[in-house]
């Protein structure tokens, strides 16, 4: 690694905003293992435009992006590709968790979510005109597996600290990751922790 522009730990339950260029790489990484980072992204000339996992998933015709992958925008551009990935694990189907997930799903009212984390990012990062919706957010290392009989089964990740997942930016963007709170089912091994985010000019 070299020529180090960011390097700035996301705490857990928080989430962080940073602004990257064409050409950066970008480095979500798990400092204390076995915890999930919810990432949305924005066009920085255009927030209209942003980091879609439902658009990634019908361009590459498949679930999990890999390694050579771009992932793509509500517009079908390219925004970034994959260039490494530990774990290979991740999730591009389910929304990122947010109060009604936990009020309605799980019946524990007033428990913030994702969702929640990311806008409270946002706004102090001084963000304006982005769309901060739970399904544009992919869950980076979280351990789904979709069963022949269509049911969606969440374990427990298995990856240790210090598991990265590495993305070249092809346009400007604003990202954003959340250090997920989810502490009532397996997806954090149900104590989540802090995670990191690495941007640097190879």
């Amino acid at each position: 690694m070299s020529s180090t522009v960011t390097e700035l730990i996301v705490p857990a339950r928080e989430a962080r905003f940073v602004t990257v260029r064409a050409g950066q790489l970008l480095e979500v990484v798990d400092l204390e293992g076995r915890q999930v980072g919810d990432l949305v992204a924005y066009r920085s000339e255009d927030p209209g435009e942003c980091f879609s996992p439902a658009h990634t998933c019908t361009c590459l015709m498949k679930l999990i992006p890999a390694v050579g992958d771009a992932l793509w925008s509500n517009r079908r551009t390219e925004l970034m590709r994959v260039v490494l990935d530990d774990v290979g694990r991740h999730d591009f189907v389910v929304p990122c968790c947010d109060r009604a997930r936990y009020e309605v799903g799980l019946g524990v009212p007033d428990h913030d979510g994702c969702l929640e984390q990311l806008q409270r990012a946002l706004a102090d990062f001084g963000g304006g005109g982005w769309d901060l919706r739970s399904e544009l957010a992919a869950n980076i290392f979280m351990n789904n597996a979709f069963l022949p009989d269509g049911r969606i089964e969440t374990s427990a990740p298995e990856h240790g600290p210090g598991a990265r997942w590495r993305v070249e930016v092809l346009v400007d963007l604003v990202v954003g990751l959340s250090a997920c709170p989810q502490d009532l089912t397996p997806v954090n091994a149900f104590e989540p922790t802090s995670m990191g985010i690495r941007t640097w000019m190879p």
